[in-house]
């Protein structure tokens, strides 16, 4: 054998005895010592040169235009009843917050409550205008087919709004068992609760979440979960977001290349 080890020879034949059923010489097992048997079966993980390991999307006006659309028929709700509520201030107040949220503050200010079946009433009517005119955010198909590390939702809709607006936009799939609603958390966004609870179902450290959001509100719970958080430009401005703690995008398109990047740096 020359001056080579047991141990050397053991190491040069390992690759072929990983993938063989013939046994080892007997020679070479007299010799061995345990560590080195331990030692040269160990197989290098493979490295992960991204900082991050989960990427978790709000829902509406990140995946799904739906911010509008939902306001539309909360003020056309409102008028039916007799009250008559201004579309942009309304959509400015309420952008990102919860249906709840929506309809306490607008009965503090009224001085009225809506009759009992309002909000359910709301989401059978919110159902049928999302089957009929919701649409994917321009791009977010292209995204999320770009990305190699695990995705999910996590947004202040119920958890039926979410299915809904993805399957309606065919973006379910993507996201099959990764679904969070801050309903589901004691507290929604702008609380951190819905993004730490996404963190840990997948066994991830906040740290390493990225974030990709378009509201104050969804940023600031991002920012509390300790987490960098990318926010769409769109409906509110890149200085709102980057006050709020956001980098701030204008396109899926632009966000696709930030994150190739930002994956591919070791």
């Amino acid at each position: 054998m020359g001056s080579e080890s047991t141990a050397e020879i053991f190491i040069t034949m390992l690759p072929t005895l990983r993938t063989s059923v013939e046994p080892l010489p007997f020679s070479i097992l007299a010799e061995l010592k345990t560590q080195d048997i331990l030692q040269s079966c160990i197989i290098p993980a493979p490295m992960n040169n991204s900082s991050f390991d989960l990427v978790i999307f709000d829902c509406d006006g990140v995946l799904v235009e739906s911010e509008e659309l939902a306001c539309q028929l909360y003020v056309q709700m409102f008028a039916e009843y007799g009250y008559k509520l201004d579309f942009d201030e309304t959509l400015h107040k309420f952008y990102g917050t919860t249906l709840h949220e929506r309809v306490k503050t607008t009965s503090q200010e009224i001085g009225r409550t809506p009759p009992d079946d309002f909000i359910p009433m709301f989401y059978q009517r919110q159902a049928e205008l999302t089957e009929q005119a919701l649409q994917a955010v321009p791009y977010v198909h292209e995204l999320i087919e770009s990305l190699s590390i695990p995705i999910c939702v996590a947004s202040n809709g119920s958890r039926n709004e979410i299915n809904l607006r993805l399957r309606v936009t065919k973006l379910l799939p993507y996201f099959e068992g990764a679904i969070f609603s801050g309903i589901e958390v004691p507290r929604p966004k702008p609380a951190p609760d819905v993004y730490l609870a996404a963190a840990k179902h997948f066994n991830i450290q906040p740290s390493r979440c990225v974030v990709v959001e378009d509201s104050v509100l969804g940023v600031t719970a991002a920012v509390a979960a300790e987490m960098k958080v990318y926010g769409h430009a769109t409906f509110n401005s890149a200085e709102k977001l980057q006050a709020a703690g956001a980098i701030p995008f204008k396109s899926m398109l632009e966000l696709k290349e930030i994150l190739a990047r930002e994956f591919s740096a070791v």
